[in-house]
C-alpha cells in the first residue's frame, strides 16, 4: 500500500514516539473504509508493536535466527496478476531451522495454458473442484500473519499475491519480505543462483520443480544453507533485510522460468 510508505520508512529507521505514530495513523484513517490500529497492522503483516511510549518494528529487535519465516512459492497461469491468476500456492514457516507450519492449495481456474501445463504438469482438470481465489488468499493471509515473506525472486510471488488480494476486495500486504537470489548471491559461492540450479548444486531433492510447495520447501533448505554463512555484524532481521538488498542494481522483475 503506497499510503503506509512513510510509515513503514519511519519505522525502518527508526522507533516511532506513541505520539508520532498516532499522528501518522490519524493521517491514514482519513484514506481508509477501517479503523487502523495496530492490530489491524499486524493482521495486514505489519510486525509492529509497542514497548512504554515508543513503536517499533520487531524485526529491528529480533534476533534473524529466531525469526518465522514464511518461505512462499506461487504457479500461476500468466505473468499478469491483472489478467492472469495464481493456480497454486505452497508455503513452509520456518523458525530456528524447523519447518513448523505449511501451507498447500490448488486454486479454481477455468483455463490452464497448454505452456503452463507443460511446465507445472497442472491442467485446467485438475483445478475443476479447488477453492476459490478469495478464499485460498483469505486462509494463506491467517497463515502468513506477520511472518517475514521470503521467495525465490519475492518481488514476483509478494506482488502477485498482494495484487490479487486487492482484486478479490482484500487488503494487500504489508510484512516484511526477502529475495532468497539475493541472499544466496552473497553467501552461496555457486555459478548460478536460479532455484533449479542451486537444487542440484546443494543436492536438495525435494519433490517436482515448478510446483508451489516443493519449489516453497527448495527455497527454504536455500534460506538454511546461505545462513551458514551470514556475516558476524547481521544481528536482527532488519539487518539481514538490509545486507541481502545491499548494492543490488535495479532490474525489472520478471516470472522466474528456472526458479
Amino acid at each position: 500500500m503506497e499510503k503506509f510508505d512513510n510509515l513503514i520508512k519511519k519505522l525502518e529507521k527508526q522507533e516511532l514516539k506513541k505520539e508520532e505514530f498516532q499522528e501518522c495513523l490519524t493521517r491514514l484513517n482519513k484514506n481508509f473504509d477501517l479503523d487502523i490500529d495496530i492490530e489491524t497492522l499486524n493482521f495486514l503483516g505489519l510486525p509492529i508493536c509497542e514497548d512504554k511510549d515508543k513503536i517499533y518494528l520487531k524485526t529491528k529487535q529480533n534476533n534473524f535466527k529466531d525469526e518465522t519465516y514464511c518461505i512462499v512459492d506461487i504457479e500461476t497461469n500468466g505473468n499478469s496478476p491483472i489478467k492472469n491468476q495464481i493456480i497454486e500456492i505452497g508455503a513452509v514457516k520456518i523458525k530456528n531451522g524447523e519447518i513448523i507450519d505449511r501451507f498447500e492449495s490448488y486454486i479454481y481456474a477455468d483455463y490452464v495454458p497448454n505452456a503452463i501445463t507443460r511446465l507445472t504438469h497442472i491442467t485446467t482438470q485438475d483445478l475443476k473442484d479447488a477453492p476459490s481465489l478469495k478464499q485460498v488468499l483469505h486462509d494463506f493471509k491467517l497463515f502468513l500473519g506477520d511472518s517475514v515473506f521470503v521467495a525465490h525472486n519475492v518481488n514476483f510471488d509478494y506482488n502477485f499475491i498482494s495484487n490479487s488480494m486487492k482484486l478479490v476486495g482484500q487488503e494487500e500486504l504489508l510484512n516484511r519480505k526477502f529475495c532468497t537470489v539475493d541472499l544466496s548471491r552473497k553467501t552461496i559461492d555457486a555459478p548460478r543462483h536460479g532455484l533449479a540450479f542451486l537444487r542440484e548444486f546443494l543436492n536438495i531433492d525435494i519433490g517436482e520443480h515448478h510446483r508451489a510447495y516443493a519449489d516453497a520447501v527448495s527455497a527454504g533448505k536455500v534460506l538454511m544453507e546461505c545462513f551458514k554463512n551470514i556475516p558476524e555484524n547481521i544481528k536482527t532481521t532488519e539487518d539481514l533485510i538490509k545486507f541481502s538488498t545491499q548494492n543490488k542494481k535495479h532490474k525489472k522483475q520478471t516470472k522466474k522460468s528456472n526458479s
